[in-house]
């Protein structure tokens, strides 16, 4: 479950030394400048539903927080939508209810309930219509909420569906998951690696060994890289006229590494 603050506590985050507010009206943006990359991720971490939020009341389209003294932003939030605001109204509602609770036997109920939310919060998904035939990789994913599991179409490297524990894996959000492409987070040579494992044993399945970014884009140089070990089995759907062929993603390693030095 995301960490959710209220808004005194947030302002009184962002009235401190090195924080900067920059709402843009005219480009329909909230912005906001935190002193180092540690800040910003734990502005996002812990606020992103509440930014959220007030994006919206703002009419802006996304919060963008970047870092002093860098171009561009290190994180985005997209505005909540008119559907979504009393949903994330109730989330901030009982957060604080919680958090009045100070009775430590209490706490500890807190912190097994979170426990169990996180175990069993299912899967994020992009897209409102998926194919018939992928019905049972969409029950397979619900079924397994502890694996890393991803669904993604080979025709764009859009990730289509998403586990929670993968999402977890990979530090990303909820939102920005589901519209991850493979060709921006792994690095190039590995992905042609890929490729080729593809064209020789995509019909029996395979597992590859490989350096991503995490949570960020590779362009971004903030990005945290990471060595994944993955399998991954590969289904073919008739759409109309064409062969559609997709892949199902289970997560088995990863460990965080440095950046390499030639990403491409």
């Amino acid at each position: 479950m995301d960490a959710i603050e209220d808004s005194s506590t947030l302002w009184t985050l962002l009235c401190k030394p090195g924080w900067e507010i920059k709402p843009n009206p005219v480009k329909h943006l909230l912005k906001i400048k935190a002193p180092d990359y540690q800040e910003a991720l734990m502005l996002y971490t812990n606020y992103r539903k509440f930014l959220a939020m007030w994006a919206a009341s703002l009419n802006c389209t996304c919060a963008l927080i970047g870092i002093q003294g860098m171009r561009g932003s290190a994180f985005k939030i997209l505005a909540a939508t008119p559907a979504s605001q009393q949903k994330l109204y109730e989330d901030l509602i009982f957060a604080s209810l919680r958090k009045s609770v100070s009775c430590d036997s209490e706490r500890l109920v807190d912190r097994e309930f979170e426990k169990d939310i996180s175990k069993y919060s299912g899967f994020y998904i992009a897209e409102t219509c998926l194919h018939p035939e992928l019905k049972s990789i969409v029950d397979e994913i619900f079924s397994n909420p502890d694996k890393k599991l991803a669904l993604t179409r080979m025709s764009d490297n859009l990730q289509l569906i998403v586990s929670a524990s993968a999402a977890r894996a990979m530090s990303s959000d909820s939102q920005d998951v589901v519209r991850r492409r493979t060709t921006d987070f792994w690095h190039a040579r590995d992905y042609e690696c890929f490729l080729q494992m593809f064209k020789q044993d995509g019909g029996v399945g395979f597992e590859i060994t490989y350096q991503a970014t995490t949570n960020l884009p590779k362009i971004n140089p903030l990005a945290p890289w990471a060595q994944f070990t993955t399998s991954y089995r590969f289904f073919e759907i008739d759409v109309g006229d064409r062969t559609e062929v997709y892949r199902l993603g289970e997560g088995k390693d990863i460990t965080l590494i440095s950046r390499p030095k030639v990403i491409s």
